[in-house]
């Protein structure tokens, strides 16, 4: 009797715990699936603004925007990775956020499937919200662990990882972010 009770438990265990296999963090949703799960508010600026996220928002600090500051985008840099800088020709190791997590903690609408990227300098890149679902795709806050200044493409600049499909395409490299739109 409590063998058949313990290989009841094991396999009740096995089964609440097959669901999550195969997922890692809180990267194994689609952004548009993670932003309907009710993003955590977004503190308003306490700094100057250095980028507004606009559009199909759920998740508003500022009127129908999200508006971020470098804390606030530092605080949501996870990730730290060396990635190969085309322009520069070298390996640069960046922190920033995935934008799969930026997109989802602003709340995209479901609707979504557009990004609309925009830099100081007015250059703009249009991608998808599926393009920018991998999450070694960047928003990068520092370039070996210092702020990136505007003059080397800062303060926040989108980089692709190694091997990116959508990262071949040089002309969607932007840096000096501004502003991202959502469609």
């Amino acid at each position: 009797m409590i063998r058949n009770l313990l290989a009841a438990v094991s396999v009740l265990a096995v089964a609440v715990a097959l669901p999550g296999c195969g997922e890692t963090g809180t990267h194994a949703a689609t952004p548009a699936a993670r932003a309907a799960a009710a993003p955590a508010p977004v503190p308003a600026p306490s700094g100057k603004p250095v980028l507004t996220i606009a559009g199909a928002v759920s998740n508003p600090n500022d009127g129908n925007a999200v508006e971020f500051d470098l804390s606030t985008l530092d605080a949501m840099a996870t990730v730290t990775t060396d990635m190969y800088e085309p322009f520069v020709h070298k390996t640069i190791t960046f922190t920033g956020i995935p934008m799969v997590d930026l997109l989802a903690r602003a709340g995209i609408s479901p609707a979504g499937t557009r990004v609309r990227l925009h830099a100081l300098d007015d250059y703009n890149v249009e991608l998808t919200v599926a393009d920018l679902s991998d999450p070694r795709i960047l928003l990068a806050t520092k370039a070996g662990n210092a702020r990136i200044p505007v003059a080397d493409g800062g303060p926040i600049r989108l980089v692709f990882p190694d091997g990116s499909k959508v990262g071949k395409n040089k002309d969607l490299w932007i840096w000096s972010i501004d502003s991202i739109t959502v469609a």
